[in-house]
C-alpha cells in the first residue's frame, strides 16, 4: 500500500489486499463530512493508485436496533448536507433509504464487483456484525475517522484514564495542531448501475421520507438540534468563541449550558473531531485544556474500551472488583422496581431523575453531570446489575442522539464501576461510587431544570386536541405528552376506551405502583364485562415492549381459555392472548394516566380560522383553540369532522370498511356446566362466546360475552338491544347445549363500526397544511396492537413540524431600536 503514513496509521492492521475489480467503495457510516474524513482519503488514494473510480455508498435501514423518527431525521438532515458537499467536490454518492417498497442487499451486490470497499470503524456492534458480512464479500478496510490518536496506535486495553492519558499525550502532540490536506478524487464523479433509485435530498420533504419507513414513530425528531455539517460547524463556533474559556467551571450546572453539545455530531462524524481539537488546543485557556481532557482522554479511552471488550452490553465488561460487590449487593432490599414505561416516560416519581429522563426523552440529550446520577440510580431500582445496565442501554440508546456510541457504553459502565476504583461501602451500590438523586439535587436549582426539560425541542409546544381516546387516541396523546406538547383528549363516551372497555362503573384511577411485591393484591374485582375487545396479540416489537411494561406493571396477564369451536372441545392454540385486569378498561386506564382527558363530550364541528382550529360540542360549547388535531374516532366520523375543511382528506378516510357486531352480555345465578370457557362459533348468529368470568382478576360467577358475526349484525343492526339480547341468548344455549336458566342480567350493545374489513393499509393520514392527523385501527387492521401503532405514527406526523420559521426583522424598528441604545 502507498498511503501516506498518515491515512496508513488510520487503516486497521492486517487489511486484506485489494483484487482486480471495477471501482472502490467508500462505505459511509460514522464519519458524515466530505472534508477532514480519513475514511473518504483512503477510499480516493486506493482508487488513484488501482486507476478505477471511486464513489460513495450509505444505506440507512429501517432494520437497526433502535431506529427511530429522531434517528432517521437527523441522519437525513446530515445526508442532504453530505450530498450537496460531494457533488461540489465531483465524487458521486449514492443514498438507499430502505423502506417497504425497496429492501434489499444492495450493498452486498455492489460488493461483488468492488476491489476494495472502504468503511468508517466503530467497535460496537452491530456494525462489527455488518463488517464481517461485507468482508466476506470482499476485501473490507476499516478506518479510524473518530479518534485524534487513531485507536490501533493504542494496541492494549487500558482500565484508568490516568495511565491512558500518559500513553496516549504524545501521540496527540504530534497530531492535534496538523492541518488535514483532504485528497482529491482522481476520476470525474462516478456511479455504477445500481440496483436501486439513488436518493436526491436537495428538494425533498424530510418527515414525509421519514413517515413512510417501518420506524418507532413515537420517537419524535429535535428540532433544535438539526443534523449536518452546516448545524454542526455553527454549534461548534458559538462554543468556541463564547464559552470554551469557561468549560472547566461551568460545565458541571446543567442551567448554565457550558457545554459543547457536540457528542451527536461527533458521533456521526457530522463535524471532524480533528478540528474541534485544533481549534481548543489553540485557546491555551483553563476552560480548552478541559474540553480537550474529555474530547481526547474519556473519549478515545470509550474508543480504547470498546475495542477490546467485545461484551460491552453485559457486566462482564466491569472489572472483577465491580462485578462482585454488585453481585453481593443484589439481595438487599428494592423498595421501587419501576417497569420500563415508568422509566422511559419519567414516571418514577423522582424529580430529578424524571427531569434527566425528560431530558432524554423529549431533547434526545443529557447533560453529562446529570448522566452520572440518572444511571447510578438504576442499581438501586433493578434486581441485578445486568438488568440495570441493559435499561440503562436500553433507554440512553433509545432516545439520545449520541447513542449506540462507544463514548456512551464506556459512560453508562463507568456508573457501574468501570474506568473507576472502589469506594467506600454502601447499600445495593456496594463499593461502586455513589451519587444520589438528593444530594445531587440539592446542587442545582432543580424547579428550573425541570421546567427547562419538560418544554419541547422546538421551544414553544403545539396545543394539540386529540378525538376519541381510545387506544389509537391515548396512543397519540401520550406520544405527543412525550415531545411537550400541550394536549387535551375528547371522547364522546362515558369512560374512554372505545372498543377496549367494559361495561362496569368507572374503573378507578392509575396509581403507579411503588414497589413490586408479589405479595400485594391487585385491584379489587368488580362485576362487570369486557364487551368490546376480547383479548389481544402482539407481534410487533413496538408494541411488544409497552406490552411488557403493562405486564411489569400487572396491568395485564395472560388468559389461557379453554376453547371450543364448531362444539367440538379442543387444546388452546400456542397464542399468547393477553387481557387487562381487572378489566380491559383497565388498559386504557393506564394509558391516559396523568393526561387531560375530557369525556361525555361528543365533538361536532372543527372549524379552521387563522391558521388554528376551534372545536365545538354538539351543545355548541366552545371546546378550545389548537395547534393541531388528531382524530382517532371511527372512520366515518373522523370523516365527518374533517370534510368541511378538506373534502381530500376525509374522502380517503372514507375508503376504510367496517362491519358491525352486536355484543350481549349475560350473567346466571348458577354454574351452566360448560368444560369450555370461549369458542369461535362458525354457524347460527353468532362468532364468539366467552365466559368473562375464566379471565384473570375477575369476580367469580358465570357471566358470558356473545358477540354476533357481521351478517346477523347487519341485518339486526336498526333492532334495539331489548329485542337482540333474547334472540342472541337462545343462540348461545342452541349452541353450547347449555341447560336454559333465567339470566340475573342480559344486555345488548351495538358496535356500529366493529371490525375494519379493508383498512387503508398505511399507518395513518396527515395533511400538514392543515395540521391534522387521522389515524385507528382502520388504518392498518383490526387490531388492538394496530390501533396503537397508528395512533404512534399519527401523533409522529404532528411531532414532525417544524417550528415557524423566525420573522424577517424589521429594518425600521432595528434603526429605532439602534436609535434609543445611542440615546
Amino acid at each position: 500500500m502507498s498511503l501516506p503514513p498518515r491515512l496508513l496509521e488510520r487503516v486497521a492492521p492486517n487489511a486484506t489486499a485489494p483484487r482486480a475489480g471495477a471501482y472502490v467503495i467508500y462505505w459511509l457510516r460514522v464519519a458524515m463530512r466530505s472534508r477532514e474524513n480519513p475514511s473518504l482519503d483512503v477510499a480516493l488514494s486506493m482508487a488513484r493508485e488501482l486507476g478505477v473510480p471511486c464513489f460513495v455508498y450509505q444505506g440507512l435501514s429501517e432494520r437497526y436496533r433502535y431506529a427511530s423518527d429522531r434517528l432517521h431525521t437527523f441522519m437525513l438532515e446530515g445526508a442532504r448536507d453530505l450530498q450537496q458537499a460531494l457533488a461540489d467536490r465531483g465524487i458521486g454518492y449514492a443514498l438507499h433509504l430502505q423502506h417497504a417498497a425497496d429492501r434489499g442487499p444492495h450493498l452486498l451486490e455492489l460488493a461483488k464487483h468492488a476491489a476494495l470497499v472502504v468503511t468508517d470503524a466503530m467497535p460496537v456492534q452491530p456494525l462489527l456484525k455488518w463488517d464481517a458480512e461485507v468482508a466476506a464479500v470482499a476485501p473490507l478496510w476499516r478506518v479510524d475517522s473518530s479518534c485524534v490518536a487513531p485507536m490501533w496506535l493504542a494496541d492494549e486495553p487500558f482500565e484508568r484514564a490516568s495511565v491512558f492519558t500518559q500513553k496516549l499525550q504524545p501521540l496527540w502532540a504530534a497530531r492535534i495542531d496538523l492541518p488535514w490536506v483532504d485528497v482529491e478524487p482522481s476520476h470525474p464523479a462516478f456511479l455504477p448501475e445500481l440496483p436501486f433509485e439513488p436518493l436526491s435530498l436537495q428538494e425533498r420533504d424530510l418527515a414525509e421520507l421519514v413517515a413512510r419507513c417501518d420506524l418507532d414513530h413515537s420517537i419524535g425528531p429535535v428540532h433544535d438540534t438539526p443534523g449536518g455539517t452546516a448545524s454542526a460547524s455553527a454549534r461548534w463556533e458559538a462554543f468556541r468563541d463564547r464559552k470554551l474559556d469557561t468549560y472547566d467551571r461551568d460545565r458541571n450546572d446543567p442551567l448554565l449550558e457550558g457545554n459543547s453539545r457536540m457528542s451527536a455530531y461527533l458521533h456521526f462524524g457530522q463535524i471532524s473531531p480533528f478540528r474541534l481539537a485544533r481549534e481548543a488546543n489553540a485557546r491555551r485557556t483553563a476552560g480548552s485544556e478541559k474540553f480537550l481532557s474529555e474530547l481526547l482522554t474519556w473519549r478515545e479511552l470509550s474508543w480504547n474500551l470498546c475495542r477490546f471488550t467485545p461484551n460491552v452490553d453485559s457486566v462482564e465488561a466491569l472489572p472483577a472488583w465491580a462485578r462482585e460487590t454488585l453481585k453481593a449487593h443484589e439481595r438487599d432490599r428494592r423498595e421501587f422496581l419501576p417497569s420500563w414505561e415508568q422509566l422511559a416516560r419519567a414516571q418514577t416519581g423522582d424529580l430529578l431523575w424524571d427531569s434527566a429522563q425528560r431530558s432524554l426523552l423529549t431533547h434526545g440529550e443529557l447533560h453529562n453531570a446529570v448522566r452520572m446520577t440518572w444511571a447510578k440510580a438504576l442499581i438501586g431500582w433493578s434486581r441485578t446489575a445486568q438488568e440495570a445496565l441493559t435499561v440503562l442501554i436500553d433507554l440512553n440508546h433509545r432516545f439520545a442522539l449520541d447513542g449506540r456510541d462507544p463514548s456512551s457504553y464506556a459512560g453508562i459502565l463507568w456508573c457501574l464501576g468501570a474506568l473507576d476504583r472502589p469506594f467506600a461501602e454502601q447499600p445495593m451500590m456496594g463499593t461502586v461510587r455513589a451519587r444520589s438523586t438528593t444530594e445531587y439535587s440539592k446542587r442545582i436549582d432543580l424547579p428550573e431544570y425541570s421546567r427547562r426539560m419538560r418544554l419541547p425541542s422546538r421551544g414553544a409546544p403545539l396545543v394539540v386536541a386529540v378525538v376519541g381516546a381510545g387506544v389509537a387516541g391515548a396512543a397519540a396523546a401520550r406520544t405527543l405528552s412525550d415531545a411537550g406538547h400541550a394536549v387535551t383528549l375528547f371522547d364522546k363516551g362515558r369512560i374512554p376506551g372505545g372498543r377496549a372497555t367494559s361495561s362496569a362503573p368507572r374503573p378507578p384511577p392509575y396509581v403507579p405502583p411503588s414497589a413490586l411485591d408479589p405479595s400485594t393484591p391487585g385491584l379489587a374485582p368488580e362485576l362487570r364485562f369486557d364487551h368490546g375487545a376480547q383479548f389481544f396479540t402482539v407481534t410487533d416489537e413496538r408494541f411488544a415492549r409497552v406490552a411488557r411494561a403493562w405486564w411489569h406493571e400487572r396491568v395485564l396477564n395472560e388468559w389461557s381459555p379453554r376453547l371450543m369451536t364448531s362444539g367440538e372441545s379442543l387444546p388452546a392454540e400456542p397464542v399468547v392472548r393477553l387481557v387487562a385486569m381487572p378489566a380491559m378498561s383497565t388498559l386504557l386506564t393506564r394509558m391516559l394516566y396523568d393526561l387531560d382527558v375530557r369525556s361525555s363530550v361528543r365533538v361536532h364541528a372543527m372549524t379552521r380560522t387563522q391558521n388554528r382550529w376551534k372545536l365545538s360540542s354538539d351543545d355548541q360549547q366552545a371546546l378550545g383553540e389548537f395547534d393541531a388535531v388528531v382524530l382517532a374516532a371511527p372512520a366515518p366520523q373522523s370523516a365527518d369532522l374533517i370534510d368541511p375543511a378538506s373534502y381530500a382528506l376525509a374522502s380517503r378516510i372514507r375508503e376504510a370498511q367496517f362491519e358491525p357486531c352486536w355484543a350481549v352480555m349475560v350473567a346466571f345465578d348458577e354454574p351452566l356446566g360448560l368444560e369450555h370457557d370461549a369458542a369461535f362459533v362458525n354457524l347460527g348468529p353468532l362468532k364468539w362466546l366467552a365466559r368473562d368470568s375464566s379471565k384473570p382478576e375477575r369476580a367469580p360467577g358465570e357471566r358470558w360475552v356473545l358477540h354476533a358475526n357481521a351478517e346477523w349484525s347487519q341485518k339486526h343492526l336498526e333492532d334495539s338491544p331489548e329485542q337482540v339480547g333474547p334472540m342472541l341468548l337462545d343462540a348461545f344455549f342452541a349452541t353450547t347445549g347449555a341447560r336454559k336458566l333465567t339470566p340475573s342480567q342480559l344486555k345488548a350493545h351495538r358496535w356500529r363500526y366493529a371490525l375494519v374489513t379493508k383498512p387503508l393499509g398505511e399507518p395513518c393520514v396527515f395533511d400538514a397544511s392543515l395540521r391534522v392527523a387521522a389515524c385507528g385501527d382502520w388504518c392498518l387492521g383490526s387490531t388492538l396492537e394496530s390501533a396503537y401503532l397508528s395512533g404512534v405514527a399519527a401523533a409522529g406526523r404532528i411531532n414532525s413540524i417544524a417550528p415557524d420559521p423566525e420573522p424577517e426583522p424589521d429594518p425600521m424598528a432595528l434603526m429605532r431600536a439602534a436609535q434609543i441604545r445611542l440615546l
